[in-house]
Order: C-alpha cells, then sequence, then structure tokens
C-alpha cells in the first residue's frame, strides 16, 4: 500500500533540516529511507520507534505521519486512462 508522505517528509526537515542528518541520528541507511517514503514500504518495529523519538511525534499521530493512505486521484470525465 503507498503511504502519503508529506507530513513526514515536513517533519523530518523541521527537526533535522535534512533527510541525511535525521537518517544520521537514527542510524538509517539515506537509501532505506527513501525506500520507505517513496516505494512505499511499510515502517515496523526498531526503525519506526526510532523515527517515533527522534521527530517526537505523539503517539496519537503516528497513524497519520506514517501510515496515512493516498487516495487515489480522481479522473476527470472523458479521460482515458
Amino acid at each position: 500500500m503507498a503511504y502519503k508522505t508529506d507530513k513526514l517528509e515536513a517533519r523530518i526537515v523541521e527537526k533535522y533540516g535534512t533527510r541525511k542528518a535525521f537518517c544520521k541520528a537514527i542510524g538509517m541507511q539515506e537509501s532505506t529511507l527513501s525506500r520507505y517514503l517513496s516505494e512505499g514500504r511499510d515502517w515496523k518495529g526498531s526503525a519506526l520507534i526510532k523515527a517515533v523519538k527522534a521527530l517526537e511525534i505523539p503517539v496519537d499521530d503516528i497513524d497519520a505521519y506514517f501510515f496515512a493512505p493516498k487516495v487515489a486521484k480522481k479522473q476527470p470525465k472523458g479521460a482515458k486512462v
């Protein structure tokens, strides 16, 4: 499933300035973060816990940052797919 990442990416920049600085802080490769953000990989286990703590995301907001589903854009009437 694909997830919206704009809120998470904004939080990373807000707290760390760059993806690289965030990855260094949580001990993650930038390529791994890229897969989470662009390929829709599910965040699991220790990676999720480290990210939540580092970004100071309240428990009640975890779904909004990490698991908000992308909504398919509606095709205009008459558009060819």
